[in-house]
């Protein structure tokens, strides 16, 4: 038999049984196991509807629910069970009808014959309770229970009920009060009493009996047998009122055990509260529950997290173009410091493929090796000359042709092809971008990363300037973007802004959400809404807006460190260690070794813009104690001292640094003593002169270190840089003032 039938399922459907149960019913009998979307399938219902069902079918020990073939499957226990059942249900009924029976012949017995005889309901079974608890809701805003705590709360069979009755609960402003006994199961119920809107306090098991659980609700005492799914309605005002003060006599005597307060007279009769004193914890604690149980919640968290992933992506591109331009700008330091080494006359002799066998070829890749050695970002160094003739360029050297027959597998990816080819002298080349050609007058970055066969790369160009200041060739320097993946990894952190913002969201929502955590608060300690409102979203504006300045100050410090210590690198390599030999005195100044490295140092500064100082020092082998061999500033026909705060004196520090002139170096780390590679300063540097972050380089004879090249960046342009790219922050500001203006406006 694979149907119930017509007989049985009217009886059935006498019996309590729903047309959806029996439909269940139905399929389980036509195909054994099934799933509970196959069910939903055969019979066209919707799961939703169909899981209440099938959870009421187990709960009757009709169905079963098992494991088959690595998914959980619905199966009908036996006709037996369905019998059995149907027996049990309708001893049940038969003993409900004998007690209220019973009962109804006993409160008739005791009826007066007046208009306040005592009203009284029943429920039956799980729904009945459930219909009861809602009821009694309607009339009160306070319940007092006397709880039998006989099992886990994942134990309990109406787990998933009180899940929503407490949310209801808590919806309509109804405290509970709860009185159980002192066991594990009643500690463990009491640990719970912050999360479920209710206070409870426990009593010895020996002196207080709680055999089933009896609610004082207005003026109804309602009795609940958990055994015997069944629930009593009295409603009588007297027998209430009564049972209410018994209860607040126990509850008084275990708030005075816990406070021990002054005792009071046993005679006196406890005054019932007018509003129920909820405490903090649990108005703060329930309302966050509350909150987050509810599909509202769901719907919002997702809202928030498209919200804060799109300003997380935001941020991200807008980190990501700062980034970039750093880096060009980093490039462009290097090709304009780089620039000044070649000579015009050495160029002028690269024409043709033929050339690479003349010396000048040498010399000038192994300048270009030397820039990029000194940079270990820089992948290719190479130098282009303008043909005259629309958008074509002629090859003068590069860093990796110095034999341009050679076999180099340039893009790494281990076959050496047509890809890999190397440029010649003279070997032409098409470029399309305009940046090529704004080099030929000044020093300038790509402004987009550029991706071909080589790679992925920022270039930097700057001009090469002949005896007559007309610019003959460029150099270009390709800056690998490896640096900028870790540039972003360092200075944005998108996961942690993410939750960040999405945390910052879901603040917000419980400052709006009705009768939330943040109006409790506002309640108890009998603040202004409004006011709370400005100061709380103006300290978060604040805080954030303040944490990015100097999030991005420490940024900027750092990509400035960096760019100097690139300019120092490049430009060590220009000057002649036999000449910085020869500087000790102010009198060496008037020496054509002095005047070499002047004019390098000042070239050095008028090519790279805001460089406010460059300088060489010589280690005195003592502590931070160093010897100045040369400076941007000081030269035999200038001023030995400058009016740096116009007072008409000469003050000590205005006094230009001639070669032999001490320098202690006050610096927090001192790692200038022991400098073997280029550094620069992680912080600003602060020192009689002023406050400053400074790039060095070694200028070494072989091995030995004959001097430090130092480039000095004022604080201030620093600062300024920060305040120029600091525009995020006023954006943070703006939308917090949407923000609040939404919220006050929702208030008013």
């Amino acid at each position: 038999m694979n149907t119930l039938p017509s007989s049985i399922e009217n009886y059935l459907r006498e019996a309590g049984f729903s047309g959806t149960e029996l439909m269940v019913l139905k399929k389980l009998l036509a195909e054994d196991a099934m799933t509970l979307r196959e069910i939903a399938a055969k019979t066209g219902k919707s799961t939703g509807v169909l899981d209440q069902a099938v959870k009421k079918l187990l709960r009757r020990n009709i169905v079963t629910k098992e494991w088959i073939n690595d998914t959980f499957k619905y199966t009908l226990v036996s006709l037996q069970a369905i019998a059995s059942w149907m027996e049990k249900d309708t001893q049940e009924k038969s003993e409900m009808l004998r007690r209220r029976h019973q009962n109804f012949e006993t409160f008739i017995r005791s009826l007066e014959t007046d208009q306040k005889r005592p009203d009284m309901e029943y429920f039956e079974g799980y729904e009945g309770m459930e219909k009861a608890y809602v009821r009694l809701l309607d009339h009160t805003k306070e319940t007092l229970h006397y709880f039998p705590v006989v099992c886990a709360i994942e134990d309990d069979p109406m787990r998933d009920f009180r899940v929503q009755y407490f949310r209801e609960r808590r919806s309509r402003g109804v405290f509970a009060r709860y009185v159980v006994h002192n066991t594990p199961l009643g500690r463990r119920f009491v640990s719970r009493d912050p999360f479920e809107y209710r206070k409870t306090y426990l009593v010895p098991e020996d002196t207080y009996p709680i055999p089933f659980e009896k609610v004082i609700a207005g003026d109804i005492v309602a009795c609940f047998n958990h055994a015997e799914k069944r629930v009593c309605f009295l409603r009588y005002p007297e027998l209430a009122e009564t049972e209410r003060s018994l209860f607040e006599r126990l509850w008084k005597e275990q708030e005075n055990a816990v406070a021990l307060p002054s005792p009071t007279s046993p005679t006196s009769k406890p005054a019932v509260p007018a509003e129920p004193l909820v405490p903090l914890s649990t108005r703060a604690l329930s309302t966050l529950r509350e909150f987050f149980v509810s599909r509202r919640s769901l719907v919002m968290f997702a809202v928030f997290a498209v919200v804060a992933g799109a300003i997380t992506y935001g941020l991200y591109a807008h980190y990501y173009r700062l980034n970039l331009q750093i880096i060009g700008e980093r490039a462009m330091s290097i090709a304009s410091t780089g620039a000044m080494q070649f000579e015009a006359k050495d160029l002028d002799q690269l024409r043709t493929v033929s050339d690479i066998h003349k010396p000048e070829y040498a010399k000038v890749v192994k300048q270009l090796n030397d820039i990029r050695e000194r940079n270990s970002q820089v992948r290719f160094a190479w130098i282009m000359r303008y043909t005259g003739s629309g958008n074509t360029w002629e090859f003068v050297a590069d860093a990796d042709s110095l034999d341009p027959f050679a076999k180099k597998d340039l893009d790494g990816n281990g076959i050496v092809d047509d890809a890999d080819h190397l440029s010649p002298p003279g070997e032409k080349y098409e470029d399309d971008h305009a940046t090529m050609t704004l080099a030929l007058k000044e020093p300038v970055a790509d402004g987009f990363p550029t991706i071909d066969q080589w790679g992925t790369f920022i270039s930097g160009e700057a001009p090469i300037f002949n005896a007559e200041g007309k610019a003959v060739a460029v150099l270009g320097i390709d800056y690998e973007l490896d640096s900028l993946r870790a540039l972003n990894r360092e200075t944005f952190r998108s996961v942690f802004i993410f939750i960040g913002f999405f945390l910052l969201f879901v603040v917000i929502r419980l400052a709006a959400f009705n009768k939330s955590l943040f109006q409790e608060l506002w309640q108890v300690f009998k603040l202004r809404k409004v006011l709370v409102t400005v100061v709380f979203c103006a300290e978060i504006a604040f805080s954030i807006t303040l944490g990015l300045y100097y999030y991005t100050l420490s940024i900027m410090k750092e990509d400035l460190g960096n760019k100097l210590m690139a300019i120092a690198a490049t430009a060590a390599s220009q000057f002649d260690p036999n000449d910085l030999k020869q500087l000790h005195f102010a009198r060496d100044m008037k020496t054509e070794a002095y005047q070499r490295t002047f004019k390098k140092l000042n070239e050095i500064r008028d090519n790279n813009e805001n460089i406010f100082s460059v300088y060489i020092l010589r280690y005195m082998n003592e502590d931070r104690l160093f010897q100045v061999v040369a400076d941007a500033d000081a030269n035999f026909d200038l001023p030995y001292w400058i009016d740096d705060n116009a007072n008409g004196k000469m003050d000590m520090l205005e006094v230009v640094w001639a070669p032999g002139m001490y320098y202690v170096d006050t610096a927090e780390k001192n790692y200038l003593s022991t400098l073997s590679a280029p550094a620069a300063d992680k912080d600003f540097v602060f020192d009689v002169w002023g406050t400053w972050i400074s790039g060095f380089a070694p200028i070494k004879k072989g091995d030995q270190v004959v001097g430090i090249l130092g480039v000095d960046f004022e604080a201030t342009h620093v600062y300024q840089a920060v305040k120029s790219r600091f525009q995020l922050g006023l954006w943070l500001i703006g939308i917090f003032g949407i923000l609040l203006g939404t919220r006050l406006t929702r208030r008013g």
